[in-house]
């Protein structure tokens, strides 16, 4: 945060002043990890050198599995007004596979404190091509998305990076669904 402050006041004079924003989203790997009083700081940092459209679409990724009881007020609070959940898949084998054991109603529930919280968007990452994920199986996950009903859906496709990514090292090569 002192060197993301430190970048905006070398920036701000080559910028004219307040420059009028109209979306920020922060995402990119679950910017929860930041504490309540980092957040705050941020939001507050981001407010001294821009100034927000009323209606400005304010983002944050969050994670279901790092959800606080209380955390999403804070962050509404903040500001927030749209959040992207990393959903992935609905598939506990398919979960097991990639690490990631995030049951449905996890989900629901941090979908429905988001919007009780005052989040008028949100947001599932969906990704297709994970390990032990079938047709049949993805089918059924996007039958608990319909339900859910997120106001925006993100679809990518899985790349299987090794090299990359150390988490991917534990993922065989032979339980990822073929391309068709």
């Amino acid at each position: 945060l002192r060197y993301l402050q430190k970048e905006l006041e070398l920036l701000a004079p080559h910028l004219g002043g307040k420059q009028h924003c109209v979306q920020l989203h922060l995402g990119g790997g679950s910017p929860t990890f930041l504490n309540d009083e980092e957040l705050a700081a941020l939001m507050a940092m981001l407010q001294r050198h821009f100034t927000f459209a009323p209606d400005a679409e304010i983002a944050i990724e969050i994670d279901p599995r790092t959800v606080r009881p209380g955390m999403l007020e804070k962050l509404a609070a903040l500001g927030f007004n749209r959040t992207s959940l990393g959903v992935q898949d609905f598939d506990l084998a398919v979960q097991q596979a990639i690490n990631r054991v995030q049951p449905v109603a996890m989900v629901e529930q941090t979908v429905q404190a988001a919007r009780a919280a005052g989040f008028g968007s949100v947001n599932f990452d969906l990704i297709y091509g994970l390990p032990k994920q079938s047709v049949a199986s993805f089918t059924q996950t996007l039958d608990e998305v319909i339900r859910m009903a997120p106001e925006r859906i993100a679809l990518y496709n899985y790349a299987h990076l090794p090299s990359r990514f150390k988490a991917q090292r534990r993922i065989a090569d032979h339980i990822l669904p073929t391309a068709e």
